[in-house]
């Protein structure tokens, strides 16, 4: 089957309709990278904290929220994929993430968060072109849909003198299905397929720091605010179960086994400067390599180290707007990126940009909108290249709870 399977994408000519990424097809999927959609603006923002986002990547950076928040987004995608002999347009809604931060000692900034956030998606759809039995047309359809979803618990403690500190444990589950499938033009006859299905659960751990304002060491910068924001995430066994089933015009279970699959661990560094009252700077690089993936359900793909590096501005608003659009927060960023995986010895880039704003509802609620727009792969080499735009939605509320008289 996977031999099938890449042959098909790289050498044949064929018709395709995707969701996701044809590149999402590697081990458990493609990493998330937009961790709220706020950050979907600029970045990741590992060593941004503020009292209005939560962030999973960096659970050190709720130090600074002092209400009960929740966060909620919804993701629009339009994707527009070619190689050398066709083209075709997807588009795609879904949920994203729910977030919830509640502070439990404002002083010290201790802050218990936690939510539900995608890890890995893959979500892919190949067709194949015509063929032909006993003069009877039809069709081969590949497709995968799935992926890891984090279910995290975080909890952040300042030390003023130090910086942040941060700590998550995360629950990993999932389920990636994969699917063939003959699919006739004569309604008569059943359409046979073959699917697997595979199941995983785990757990994980997640160290993050902040530092605290570097800014007076180094007084020859014309910085107002300097940070560096550091998180890794452990190396993870999930424990998996696969089933094989094969369906005609009866459904039989073929196979199933049983286990372990490892995640390379993930590590990530960010700078945040403040320039001025209202212009923040945020620089991230994230690591996590992919060639050390175990697992028997690899496609042929080859794994390869990823790397991740954006660059991102925050316009924020003055203290006391007078007017409403001095309480708008603009966002704007750039990024480049490996996906992890590579074909005939070339790594799968992808580059583009980001934007995004968030709208005032009072002094404590916002709807924030994200866009991404970037470019992956090539036509080159019997490749796809792939033009994505990403739309994500949000709310993010406040509620003030546990708050003392006095204060």
């Amino acid at each position: 089957m996977k031999k099938i399977f890449l042959t098909l994408i790289i050498v044949s000519n064929f018709l395709f309709g995707q969701t996701t990424s044809i590149y999402s097809n590697f081990g458990v999927g493609e990493l998330n990278l937009n961790p709220t959609v706020r950050r979907s603006g600029f970045g990741l923002g590992i060593a941004g904290s503020d009292n209005f986002d939560i962030n999973p990547f960096n659970p050190a950076s709720t130090t600074q929220i002092k209400f009960v928040k929740f966060a909620a987004s919804l993701n629009y995608s339009y994707n527009n994929y070619s190689d050398q002999n066709s083209k075709n347009q997807i588009r795609n809604g879904s949920f994203e993430n729910l977030l919830l931060a509640i502070p439990i000692q404002r002083d010290y900034g201790i802050v218990l968060s936690g939510g539900i956030s995608p890890f890995t998606k893959v979500n892919y759809k190949v067709l194949s072109p015509t063929k032909y039995f006993d003069s009877i047309p039809y069709h081969i359809k590949y497709e995968s849909i799935g992926g890891l979803t984090d279910y995290f618990v975080a909890l952040s403690y300042e030390l003023k003198e130090f910086g942040s500190l941060g700590f998550s444990t995360n629950f990993m589950i999932g389920t990636v299905i994969n699917k063939i499938s003959t699919e006739f033009n004569n309604t008569s006859i059943i359409d046979p397929s073959f699917t697997t299905e595979t199941n995983y659960n785990g757990l994980a751990f997640r160290l993050a720091y902040i530092s605290k304002n570097l800014s007076s060491y180094l007084d020859f910068l014309p910085v107002k605010d300097l940070k560096i924001g550091i998180s890794y995430l452990n190396q993870t066994s999930l424990k998996s179960n696969k089933t094989e089933l094969k369906q005609g015009i009866f459904i039989d279970t073929t196979g199933s086994e049983s286990f372990e699959t490892k995640l390379p661990a993930q590590f990530s560094v960010g700078l945040y400067t403040k320039f001025s009252d209202r212009l923040n700077l945020y620089v991230d690089y994230l690591n996590q390599n992919w060639t050390k993936l175990n697992t028997p359900t690899q496609t042929n793909f080859s794994t390869t180290n990823q790397h991740y590096v954006s660059i991102g501005f925050e316009y924020v608003p003055i203290s006391r707007p007078e007017k409403y659009l001095d309480a708008i927060t603009w966002r704007l960023g750039f990024f480049t990126k490996n996906i992890g995986i590579e074909i005939n010895k070339q790594k799968i880039n992808e580059y583009g940009f980001k934007a995004g704003f968030s709208l005032p509802i009072d002094q404590l609620n916002l709807l924030d909108f994200g866009l991404q727009y970037s470019i992956r792969g090539n036509r080159d080499n019997i490749f796809v290249k792939e033009k994505i735009l990403n739309i994500w939605i949000g709310i993010n509320f406040a509620e003030i709870w546990f708050v003392r008289n006095e204060e």
